[in-house]
């Protein structure tokens, strides 16, 4: 059964989307749920937000935090509906330990865990600290519509940004979703994984064809649609002005110093592997 809460507050909650109340905190501890809309919740703290979406048979998670958070986790998504229920379906967002560091557990208690089909490849290839890595029990290639108790979730893979397997949820009556690490103060491509700095701004104009007013990110506070619009131009510009640095024939070793003077927002944080690996998807694209 969904909680419900009054006409009034959830307009609030809309209006306020910019500043809506959770972060991500450290590694495990206590987590804590904010109500984002009508039957969906963040969990933050653990390593990642953690969405919850009530239904009528059960609760649907986005991302399940990193190891030693699964008692919790459970417990306080549990107590969000009337009664508590079980997580029948875990999405992960990318395949990195913050979404996907309790998938075993999960699995233990029945969960379909549910991802796009580059996360096995990624998780088999980048070992985690411990070596135990536990793979989706179910994959897709570019979209797929999740329906339990009532309630349908959208999935979309756009293309490769922060990994080659970003999954985008869109819960569409809400007008919410949640997009993982493809929105972060400081975009951060996985190059091993597939990422793509130079693409990243192709798949959030993809985004923003759907249809939300919330934005929750992988870590950090909710965001509205004009805040992911705004973030759209920052990384369009920032790669602009990258591809026109290579194009003028500014060497590697020039390029962080060049490109840094120019850096809109103090957007870019790179180490020196990514600055190679993003001269060299700048150079490929001439």
């Amino acid at each position: 059964m969904v909680r419900k809460i009054s006409a009034v507050r959830s307009v609030a909650l809309v209006l306020c989307a910019a500043a809506i109340p959770f972060a991500c905190s450290g590694q495990t501890g206590e987590l804590t749920a904010h109500l984002v809309k009508t039957g969906l919740y963040v969990i933050s703290g653990g390593g990642c937000n953690s969405v919850v979406r009530l239904s009528q048979n059960g609760l649907i998670l986005v991302d399940g935090k990193l190891p030693g958070n699964y008692e919790e986790l459970v417990k306080r998504a549990g107590k969000l509906a009337f009664k508590e229920q079980p997580v029948r379906a875990l999405i992960l967002t990318d395949h990195l330990q913050r979404h996907a560091g309790n998938n075993a557990e999960f699995l233990e208690d029945g969960t379909q865990i549910i991802a796009q089909e580059n996360v096995r490849a990624n998780m088999e290839s980048s070992r985690p600290s411990g070596g135990k890595i536990t793979i989706p029990t179910f994959t897709y290639p570019s979209d797929y519509t999740l329906r339990l108790g009532g309630v349908e979730v959208q999935l979309f893979h756009f293309g490769n940004a922060h990994t080659s397997g970003d999954t985008v949820v869109y819960f569409p009556n809400l007008k919410v979703v949640a997009v993982g690490d493809l929105y972060s103060q400081s975009p951060d491509p996985d190059y091993a994984a597939g990422g793509s700095l130079v693409n990243w701004g192709t798949v959030l104009a993809q985004i923003l064809k759907l249809d939300f007013d919330v934005v929750v990110p992988g870590t950090g506070m909710g965001v509205s649609r004009a805040g992911f619009e705004a973030y759209k131009t920052r990384i369009d510009t920032l790669v602009a002005r990258a591809a026109a640095l290579v194009n003028e024939g500014v060497s590697r070793d020039q390029f962080p110093n060049r490109l840094k003077t120019g850096d809109p927002g103090g957007l870019l944080n790179f180490t020196g592997d990514q600055f190679d690996h993003f001269y060299a998807e700048l150079s490929m694209a001439k």
